[in-house]
């Protein structure tokens, strides 16, 4: 547990609460997700201070936020805990995982469609090329 905290602590940039087990259907995650791939989880349901505690439904659409930001990542499936894991504070689902996203990094798999680079330019250059070669034709035969 330390060791998870100190991860998760040194990624944030901020102390955590004392009782991680709070953490797990929560905001922190859903944050830790967002800091390694920007914007990975779209909406975080927050607590307010009118109402401190999350209902099932938004810690639950958290998890899952969390667990999909994962699979963004390229963590593989197997690697992912179980949704009830993280709703009960099970440690050692969590673990598993942290441990799958630190180690591909935070980063997803790069995309297969858009090429990149100086192939991506080729390619869109080539495409647009033979595009105005059949407009061309097409026009001076009619």
């Amino acid at each position: 547990m330390a060791q998870l905290r100190q991860v998760m602590e040194s990624r944030l940039q901020r102390p955590l609460p004392e009782d991680l087990a709070r953490l797990w259907p929560m905001v922190i995650l859903c944050q830790l997700a967002n800091q390694l791939r920007p914007r990975s989880v779209p909406f975080i349901h927050v607590p307010s201070p009118a109402v401190p505690k999350l209902s099932a439904l938004k810690s639950r659409k958290n998890v899952e936020s969390f667990l999909e930001a994962c699979r963004k990542m390229g963590v593989p499936e197997a690697d992912l805990c179980s949704p009830s894991d993280l709703l009960q504070g099970t440690a050692q689902g969590l673990w598993t995982t942290l441990e799958a996203v630190k180690r591909v990094g935070g980063r997803a798999p790069p995309p297969l469609w858009p090429p990149s680079g100086l192939g991506g330019f080729i390619f869109f250059y080539v495409v647009l090329m033979l595009l105005l070669y059949v407009v061309y034709t097409r026009l001076l035969g009619s």
